[in-house]
C-alpha cells in the first residue's frame, strides 16, 4: 500500500507543478481564438464559450450587438476562428464566504485566463470536422426541432449540455425530483448501453463480439456528452466487470488517472459519492437471503 500511495503522491505533485507552470506561462495578450462549438452558450445578449489557441484553453465572453448576431451563434455548428480586440484577464476569485470561486472552477478545467471581447473583427469558418462539431450539430438540431422544456431535457440527458434556460429553471426541475438525472446518476448510460447490446444480440452477434463493440460505442458516447463526469463514471462502471466495491474502486482510480482534477469539482465529488453509497448498499444487501433481501 505504501509504494502505491507514494506513486500517487508523486503523480499529483507532478500535475500540480504542471498546473502552476501553465498558469505562469500565459500570454499577455491575444488577438485570435479558435472557438470550441459545443461550449457555446447564449443568455440574452451575453455570449460565452471556451476557445483554444497555442494549446491553451480560455473562457471567452462577448456582448452581442444585434439579433442577427445572436441567431448566428445560436445556430453555429462549425469550427471557426475569431479575430478580435479585447482584454485577457485572470478569472475572479471568491469574494464572499461560501461564494462561487470562478478561478478555481476554471482551473479545474485547465483554464487560467478569461477573455472579454470588445469587438470581433473577423470570423473565419473552418471546414474541418470533429466530434465537437458533431455534438454541436446534434444539440442545435434538438433545440430547433423540440419545444422547451423538452429540448432542455433532451440535450441534458443525451448530450450532457445544460443551457442557460435550464439554469434559470433549475429550481423547478429540483422540485420535480429529476435534477439528479442531469448532475449525478448518469442512469441514461445504462439505458443506452443495454439497448445497444439488445439490438446487437438480436442481430445475431455473440456476447463476446458485443462486449468488444461496446467499448468503442462507449468512447463515442462519452465524447458526445462532452466527457461529462457523471457519464464517464457510469460508462466505466458499466464496462468494468467486477463486483460492486471493486468496481467503484477501479472506476475511481481510472478517473483520477484520466482526469486528476476530478475531485476538485463538485460534480466529481457528488457523482463518486453517489456511486459509492449505491455500491455499499448493493454489497450489504448481497449478503442477505430470502425475505431479508426484499
Amino acid at each position: 500500500m505504501i509504494p502505491i500511495l507514494i506513486v500517487f503522491a508523486v503523480f499529483f505533485l507532478l500535475i500540480n507543478s504542471l498546473s502552476i507552470r501553465d498558469n505562469e506561462n500565459q500570454p499577455k495578450n491575444l488577438s485570435k481564438i479558435e472557438l470550441i462549438p459545443d461550449t457555446i452558450q447564449v443568455n440574452g445578449d451575453l455570449l460565452s464559450f471556451q476557445g483554444r489557441m497555442n494549446r491553451q484553453k480560455y473562457q471567452v465572453y462577448d456582448t452581442l450587438k444585434s439579433l442577427k448576431e445572436k441567431e448566428f451563434y445560436q445556430n453555429l455548428s462549425q469550427n471557426c476562428q475569431l479575430s478580435f480586440t479585447g482584454n485577457l484577464e485572470i478569472p475572479e476569485i471568491q469574494r464572499n464566504f461560501n461564494g462561487f470561486d470562478d478561478q478555481k472552477y476554471l482551473a479545474s478545467q485547465n483554464i487560467y485566463r478569461q477573455i472579454t471581447i470588445q469587438q470581433i473583427t473577423n470570423v473565419e469558418i473552418k471546414k474541418n470536422f470533429d466530434l465537437h462539431t458533431l455534438r454541436r450539430k446534434a444539440i442545435v438540431w434538438t433545440q430547433n426541432h423540440f419545444p422547451k422544456p423538452m429540448s432542455d431535457y433532451m440535450t441534458g440527458l443525451l448530450f450532457g449540455f445544460l443551457s442557460k434556460d435550464f439554469n434559470q429553471m433549475s429550481d423547478i426541475y429540483s422540485s420535480l425530483g429529476i435534477i439528479h438525472l442531469f448532475a449525478l446518476s448518469g442512469m441514461q448510460v445504462n439505458f443506452f448501453i443495454d439497448w445497444f447490446r439488445k439490438i446487437l444480440l438480436r442481430m445475431g452477434l455473440t456476447r463476446e463480439r458485443v462486449n468488444l463493440v461496446q467499448i468503442p460505442f462507449s468512447i463515442f458516447y462519452a465524447f458526445m456528452t462532452g466527457l461529462s463526469v457523471s457519464v464517464l463514471r457510469a460508462l466505466f462502471q458499466k464496462n468494468i466487470r467486477l463486483t460492486s466495491l471493486d468496481n467503484i474502486g477501479v472506476t475511481t482510480l481510472v478517473l483520477m488517472l484520466i482526469s486528476p482534477k476530478i475531485l476538485l469539482t463538485t460534480g466529481g465529488q457528488l457523482t463518486l459519492f453517489y456511486a459509492f453509497v449505491i455500491s455499499m448498499l448493493n454489497h450489504s444487501f448481497s449478503n442477505l437471503n430470502g425475505l431479508k433481501k426484499c
